[in-house]
């Protein structure tokens, strides 16, 4: 890189010994600003695949970001725009004036006239050749109480970040305080943010970093309740043979030219499931692959938490967290197709102890019927009067008719600090207009799929409200050789984890503060 630079800033016309000399004016940059545009673009185009691995960027830390213009140009500017260029900046000294070989293009902490300090006080110092998470899992448990993860995380997958924060939570006390940086000026990536509250500090400490390449800082409060322990591994029971696998997907994929025509959405549904409904998991498990993505972002399990699974037939959600049923107070699991509620059933008695089964509640019903929430709540009791702490749409949106009425009915029903999370399938592109889009949407259509972006766009409109944070997260995995798309909104209400480590929400429910006067009057 230190050797390209030069020819990067001939080929924009930069003429950096003219910069010096005016004592690294602003004025000069602002006067060359194209110099900066033109820059970004060359970046755009030589950074992903050339020039990331010589700056120890590693493939998967490339992230969408890095393929548009802004991301570069805004990292520029802040780097010319430094007041400390030519003279403590780190991409001046490392890249343009004596390199990182020289002792003085180090840290603060590491300069000469601070090694007694160190020396003094490297009894305090643990050195682990570990990963974080492997360090984590070794500690005593509650040992931290104040984290620095630096930008490690920008390469690794969800998955990785779920495991690591597990690991994480078991070593820190409830309210440790975690610091990162990152690349990227957001975390919604990776669905497992959503488990924690982030305070963005990106627009305070940007200006003052020396390096100017990690344009976010993030700051959070580890929660006290128990994050999402997925386990992706299915349950004996939902395992089935070679030969019901095969007989269950050539049902799926026939289906259209030997069902019958019917006209109700619950019939629909039942004449296309229910010749598939045993080998149902065993056959979704490599094509649903968003669903423990999305299980990730559940959310904080505390005791007495609640959760409504909109088209959660099998049950398949329940055993990715089956680790921790018993916190839960109550389970619903609605589908409108009575044969997959019935297998859904039986996996749930084989699996779960007596307790834990008695928790779920099995509701063959349509999310968006008038009668939605007396049903519920006759299923449910008192506990329904709060709403439900997260509501699920695993790969069901898809396939709703009224299904902008069912993202509207789960609002209805969260509770003061609950969350709708949504898995399903997702266009190539981020219009959804390209030819392998139509492709897609038209091979799904067959079987009652709706693909097309305009789902991501209500989903944001639903949950629009100052009161919700919502994020999408886009991904391909393969099936058959094939890339599929997928993608995990999560729409949640603010909360603010304390420094203790408990839970409130940001937006106070003033209702129940209004109907409380109003019995003190009566």
């Amino acid at each position: 890189v230190k050797l390209i630079l030069p020819f990067l800033f001939y080929m924009v016309g930069f003429n950096i010994k003219e910069w010096a000399e005016t004592g690294f004016s602003h004025n000069y940059i602002q006067r060359n600003y194209h110099v900066i545009e033109n820059s970004a673009r060359w970046f755009r185009r030589l950074f992903p695949g050339i020039l990331a691995p010589f700056a120890g960027v590693p493939p998967n830390q490339i992230g969408p970001e890095f393929y548009t213009v802004e991301f570069y140009e805004g990292i520029l500017k802040e780097i010319f725009l430094d007041p400390e260029f030519g003279k403590s900046n780190y991409f001046w000294r490392f890249y343009c004036e004596k390199g990182y070989k020289d002792p003085t293009c180090c840290p603060r902490t590491l300069m000469r006239q601070h090694f007694e300090a160190l020396r003094a006080n490297a009894g305090c110092f643990e050195w682990h050749h570990a990963t974080v998470q492997e360090t984590m899992e070794r500690v005593k448990p509650r040992t931290f109480t104040k984290l620095v993860l630096l930008d490690h995380m920008d390469w690794m997958p969800n998955k990785m970040v779920h495991d690591e924060w597990i690991a994480l939570q078991r070593a820190t006390k409830p309210g440790a305080k975690i610091l990162w940086r990152s690349a990227f000026t957001h975390n919604g990536d990776k669905p497992f943010f959503n488990n924690v509250d982030i305070d963005d500090l990106s627009p305070k400490w940007y200006s003052k970093d020396r390096v100017k390449m990690y344009p976010g800082t993030f700051l959070s409060y580890m929660p006290r309740d128990e994050f999402p322990f997925v386990d992706p591994k299915p349950s004996p029971c939902q395992l089935a043979s070679s030969f019901t696998k095969v007989k269950t997907t050539t049902k799926m994929i026939l289906h259209p030219l030997t069902a019958g025509r019917v006209s109700a959405h619950g019939d629909k549904m039942s004449s296309f499931y229910a010749s598939q409904a045993k080998g149902y998991d065993a056959v979704r498990e490599n094509m649903l692959v968003a669903r423990p993505e999305m299980m990730s972002a559940f959310g904080p399990i505390k005791e007495g938490h609640t959760w409504l699974d909109i088209g959660g037939g099998t049950g398949r959600n329940l055993h990715y967290i089956r680790a921790q049923l018993d916190r839960f107070e109550s389970i619903v699991v609605l589908d409108i197709c009575p044969e997959l509620l019935q297998i859904g059933q039986m996996h749930a008695r084989l699996t779960f102890t007596p307790e834990q089964y008695d928790k779920i509640r099995w509701v063959c019903m349509d999310i968006n019927a008038p009668t939605i929430r007396e049903e519920l709540a006759k299923v449910c009791g008192n506990t329904l009067e709060r709403g439900f702490d997260t509501i699920t749409f695993s790969y069901s949106l898809s396939m709703i008719p009224a299904w902008e009425q069912a993202l509207y009915s789960a609002r209805s029903l969260m509770s003061e600090d609950g969350r709708v999370l949504v898995a399903d399938f997702d266009t190539y592109t981020e219009q959804g207009n390209s030819f392998k889009d139509f492709l897609i949407r038209t091979w799904y259509r067959q079987d009652g799929v709706r693909i097309e972006a305009k789902s991501r766009e209500t989903i944001a409109e639903v949950f629009e409200d100052k009161e919700y944070t919502v994020t999408c997260a886009r991904m391909q995995r393969k099936l058959a050789g094939v890339w599929i798309p997928h993608y995990v909104a999560c729409a949640r209400k603010g909360t603010i984890t304390m420094p203790n480590g408990f839970r409130r929400p940001s937006v106070p429910d003033l209702s129940k503060f209004y109907s409380m006067e109003e019995k003190t009057h009566e």
